[in-house]
């Protein structure tokens, strides 16, 4: 068995890729060996096996030359933690539910399912997170104007951040975590980040805003990986890395390593699984053996044991227990319908028996030459679907070869799920383009429920629709299902937008593709005509960013007539600012802000304008300076497909030898009735639309 302790830079890569959902091996999609399914756990004592066993290989055996380290200083001991006692969609919701109000909500993916986000509001008073502290600011506005008037701390660890909110009615839940900081011998990467780790749930009765309380403090064991709000159940996804006061976590010598056997040997299951306290009181098992799954890998090794949890918290019980289910495994991000949860894993396996696909000469500083052959890794995904009737319930799994990409964001709109059928689009250009000339993936399933498995029912492209999904060396950037129909944006030099017909999932096809400038990170439906692409302009040139044939420039929206398929057409572009130019949608769909007004749908977005004179110039590569934040604001006409670009609201504006604050990644913006309300750092800026 090979150590991971011995291949920190391999781990790193790996978990870099997979966000922390790799080390599990896994074969290809034909392996009849290892499955994707999960299979239950049939009692406590097999549950504890079975992390012992993961535990014993990662800290059972002595390694005395950890990275070139043979000191003492190597040795890390975990430390013990401390104890709390002492101290059926369609598209987006904002596009449907904003057309029945005249207030905004959170930009979610999906209709009546509910993103966490820093700001919330109930069409009065704005609830948001201090970027500072742990927290809640609410503010009550007044047509063009607002005051603060609560600012709440929650908790006293100066630590702490809150990391997103929900509003249910009268109730206020603000979820949040420990900031975690780390030496470059703790980096995320190693199994030490995800131990010890701790979440909160705090739910405020905000009847009276001005005046709100504190109900419950819910502490979970582990991190969020995310959640999502379903009427008044809340549904969080976490990861618990177990650990062991006084364990050594990289023995460097025998008798620290037979001190590591002996420890977990004389562990008991509940020194492993996740605990929950409520308001800080006795600490109580949040599962049961029997709870639990396993995964069916051929190589059951792991560079760090993990329990994946799937948790229901009603946020109208007088006492919000969490409730569901827990996997020994790993997983990297959360897809939610209305009726399932589907959590994804990657998984990178390099089989010794994979040939070498590249060969490269590389002349060394001494004048001799080598060869160096590189080796495709196996990559694939394995999703798991819980049903979310009558409780949280295993339904089954899939796998499909390809990943979700590298941003963490755009990981979910990788997925969908119409007429309870999954639709997947993976990225598959890691792999060797002489046999595999798409960088995409088009993958269906469908339940099977007398074997727990989510069955393959069609992929794209495939012997009899050949198109290509994207071209050799392009990436993935913007997906977007919207009911029966598929979008899919890959860029190199110019912006392919793949609009895909998925009305039979059994047989989808490319229905058209159209060529534009530069490429969207975000893609929006505007009424049932248009589509908004959002992202930047890009100037085609031999290298450019990354090698990526292009040199991005200002942000680019792009509104796209689909109301021919098989003709779409680009309506309208704006390009905002010059190259250094960044919006936050990027880097979260929650910071834009849609309202339908009629036929005019308003749209707001931060944006961080470089357009001021450079201190070089270079042609298209030119970076412009910094000129100032502010909220990008636009009118959409969705019958006749016009935007019309109103004045930007003004956060925060340059002066000499001034830089920009990063605020802006954080900015949001609330609308209510005919006001905008924008949120930059912790200050609201409000005015008449």
């Amino acid at each position: 068995m090979k150590n991971p302790h011995q291949l920190s830079i391999s781990i790193s890569i790996a978990l870099l890729l997979t966000a922390c959902g790799g080390g599990s091996s896994s074969t290809t999609t034909t392996d009849p060996v290892s499955k994707p399914a999960l299979k239950q756990i049939n009692s406590n004592t097999e549950l504890e096996n079975l992390i012992k066993q993961q535990m014993l290989e990662t800290y059972g055996t002595a390694y005395a030359n950890y990275g070139g380290c043979t000191s003492d200083a190597c040795i890390m001991e975990i430390p013990v933690a401390a104890s709390a006692t002492t101290g059926t969609t369609t598209s987006a919701a904002s596009a449907a539910s904003d057309s029945a109000s005249n207030v905004s909500s959170t930009n979610t993916q999906e209709t009546n399912v509910d993103e966490a986000d820093r700001i919330k509001t109930d069409g009065t008073y704005l609830y948001t997170t201090a970027t500072d502290q742990p927290n809640v600011r609410i503010f009550k506005t007044n047509d063009a104007s607002n005051t603060l008037v609560k600012d709440l701390p929650l908790g006293n660890d100066t630590n702490a951040r809150l990391t997103g909110l929900y509003l249910e009615g009268g109730k206020l839940a603000a979820l949040a975590e420990k900031q975690q900081y780390y030496s470059m011998w703790n980096n995320w990467f190693m199994p030490s980040y995800w131990q010890n780790q701790q979440s909160q749930m705090y739910l405020l009765n905000v009847a009276n805003p001005e005046n709100p309380t504190q109900t419950t403090k819910l502490t979970l064991d582990g991190q969020v990986i995310s959640s999502r709000l379903i009427g008044s159940t809340l549904y969080l996804a976490t990861r618990h890395s177990p650990s062991l006061s006084g364990l050594v976590q990289y023995p460097t010598t025998e008798a620290a390593a037979t001190a590591n056997r002996n420890r977990i040997n004389s562990a008991t299951l509940a020194d492993f699984l996740p605990d929950y306290q409520i308001n800080d009181g006795s600490k109580n098992a949040m599962f049961d053996g029997t709870d639990c799954f396993m995964t069916q890998y051929t190589d059951k090794k792991s560079y760090q044991t993990s329990i994946i949890s799937l948790l229901a918290i009603d946020l109208n019980s007088p006492t919000p227990t969490p409730q569901g289910k827990c996997f020994a495994g790993d997983t990297e991000t959360l897809y939610a319908s209305t009726d399932a949860i589907y959590l994804a894993t990657t998984s990178y396996s390099y089989p010794s028996t994979t040939p070498a696909i590249a060969s490269t000469s590389v002349s060394s500083s001494s004048g001799t030459s080598t060869s160096i052959a590189y080796y495709a890794p196996s990559i694939t995904t394995d999703f798991h679907k819980f049903s979310l009737a009558g409780g949280i319930n295993y339904r089954g799994s899939g796998r499909v070869d390809g990943h979700l990409g590298w941003q963490q964001e755009q990981k979910p709109f990788r997925m969908s799920e119409y007429q309870n059928v999954l639709r997947v689009i993976t990225y598959t250009g890691d792999n060797n383009l002489t046999t595999n000339p798409s960088p995409a993936h088009l993958t269906t399933f469908q339940e099977n429920t007398a074997n727990q498995s989510l069955d393959m029912m069609a992929t794209l492209p495939n012997s009899t629709r050949p198109t290509a999904l994207g071209k050799p060396g392009e990436q993935i950037y913007a997906t977007r299902f919207l009911g029966n129909k598929g979008y899919l944006v890959t860029f190199r030099t110019t912006d392919p937008l793949y609009l895909l017909d998925l009305s039979n999932p059994a047989d989808p096809y490319i229905a058209s593709e159209l060529k534009i400038d530069g490429y969207s990170d975000y893609l929006h439906p505007v009424g049932n005509n248009y589509l908004l692409g959002i992202g930047k302009d890009a100037i085609a040139v031999d290298g450019g960013d990354s090698g990526r044939g292009a040199w991005y420039q200002g942000v680019k929206l792009s509104l796209i007539n689909i109301t021919d398929p098989a003709n779409p057409s680009e309506q309208q572009k704006i390009i905002i600012g010059k190259r250094g130019t960044e919006t936050a949608v990027s880097q979260s769909h929650h910071a834009l802000t849609t309202l339908q007004q009629g036929n005019t749908l308003q749209v707001a977005l931060p944006i961080s304008l470089h357009e001021s004179a450079s201190n070089y110039s270079s042609g298209a590569s030119t970076y412009y300076n910094w000129t100032q934040d502010e909220l990008y604001r636009l009118n959409i006409n969705t019958q006749t497909g016009t935007m019309q670009a109103l004045t930007p609201i003004v956060s925060e504006a340059a002066v000499a030898n001034s830089y920009s604050s990063y605020q802006w990644q954080n900015d949001r913006s609330v609308m209510i009735g005919e006001f905008i309300h924008y949120l930059h750092g912790d200050k609201v800026i409000s005015q008449a639309w």
